[in-house]
Parts: structure tokens; sequence; C-alpha cells
């Protein structure tokens, strides 16, 4: 289980990202049954969760003021973004990928939060996400990210740099507080020389990792 001491410092949330030990992390065990029904698709939208267990079908963006509700998302290589205003009175969970980040899912989410409440600043922790390195991708996407996005997006030939680019959305959508956890889910291991993270690109199949946060309802501890 991996956590953000950003995240942390914000009195009544509870969050963690997943990792191939713990696809999903003791701290939204609490909550688990009380997510909403959703299935990603690498798409934009972005859904507004105010009940347990909410049908809500394609997405890949999620918030909430509701306690005990857990915003979450899966991920393998992509961007894990968990965002919270700073008073705790609201979170959000981001799934992004190159298509996601491409279709501005980061500002479209960080957008539907200020509509539905006006609050403090948010504040973001950027997840296990695979790294520059590891991410090499066809020249013409590169080219497409690097024009858009400037030479922090591709910082070498053909390789995309996931982190950089949702830092650049974030920052232009007013987050001024952010946080990179977590490391490489392709090249970091553990301590005994393992994989720590599973990895669409190193050939990992099978269950994906879950990362979320949820407000603590009253009276839990």
């Amino acid at each position: 289980m991996v956590t953000s001491q950003l995240l942390n410092s914000i009195p009544g949330l509870r969050h963690a990202f997943g990792n191939a030990a713990e696809l999903i992390p003791a701290a939204l065990a609490p909550v688990w049954a009380q997510r909403p029904a959703k299935r990603q698709v690498h798409g934009t939208r972005v859904e507004h969760v105010t009940c347990a267990r909410q049908e809500i079908g394609d997405a890949d963006g999620f918030f909430t003021s509701a306690p005990g509700i857990p915003v979450s998302i899966i991920t393998a290589d992509c961007v894990p973004l968990l965002l919270a205003r700073r008073d705790g009175s609201q979170v959000g969970a981001i799934h992004a990928g190159w298509r996601g980040l491409q279709d501005n899912i980061i500002p479209a989410a960080i957008a539907a939060m200020a509509a539905a409440a006006s609050a403090p600043a948010l504040v973001a922790a950027v997840g296990p996400t695979i790294c520059v390195d590891c991410y090499e991708v066809s020249e013409e996407l590169a080219d497409a990210f690097a024009s858009r996005f400037g030479a922090a997006a591709v910082p070498r030939f053909r390789h995309l740099d996931l982190r950089a680019v949702a830092e650049l959305q974030l920052q232009a959508a007013g987050v001024r507080e952010i946080e990179h956890v977590g490391g490489c889910t392709c090249c970091r291991r553990d301590a005994a020389g393992a994989p720590f993270y599973r990895s669409y690109r190193r050939g990992d199949r099978g269950s994906q990792m879950h990362s979320g946060l949820y407000i603590t309802p009253k009276g839990e501890k």
C-alpha cells in the first residue's frame, strides 16, 4: 500500500494506492462495499457520486462529498490521480492514461468538482505510474504530445512522461499542491527484487490495482 503525505495531512480522509501485493488497499476496506458500480473506458466522463453503490456505467472520473463512500480507480500503468479539498469536504479520483490526458479528463474533473461545491483549494496526489524511461510510444503520438504540451511531455525521443503531463494540467487548472508518489509501475522492485506493481507494459495480465479515497463518517477512527 502506498500513501501520500499531502493527503495524509488532511484530517478526516483515508486513502491509498494499491500494489501487486495489495490490489485493494486495506485502508479502503471499511467502506469498499459502498463503492459505485462503474466501468473505466479511457474516456473523459466524470460522475458525481451521491449515494452508496451508485450505478454509474462508463466513466473515468469520480468525486463525492458524501462520507463513507469511496471513489476509486483501477490502473496498471496509467496515472491514478487522487484529489481532495484542503478542508476535506470533497474528494475525487481520476483514471488518466494517454487518451484521457489528451482528451482533458483532468481539467474536466476539476471543473465538475468546482461546479458541485464552492470550497477551499484542491490538492493532488499522482500515484504509481509508468516512468518516462519505460514508456516508449509511437513517433506520431510523441509528436502530438510534444506539440500540445511542450518538451516536458516528451523529454526523450518517443518516450512519453505521463506524470509531467498530469502535473501541467493540474497546474493549469489552478492546483498548486501536487505530490508524486509510488514510483514506476513497470520497473520498481520490492526488497526481494520482485515487481512491486502490476504493469501492462511488462506483460502482467489479470487483476489490476485499485487506488482511492473517502471522507470518513463521523465516529470512525
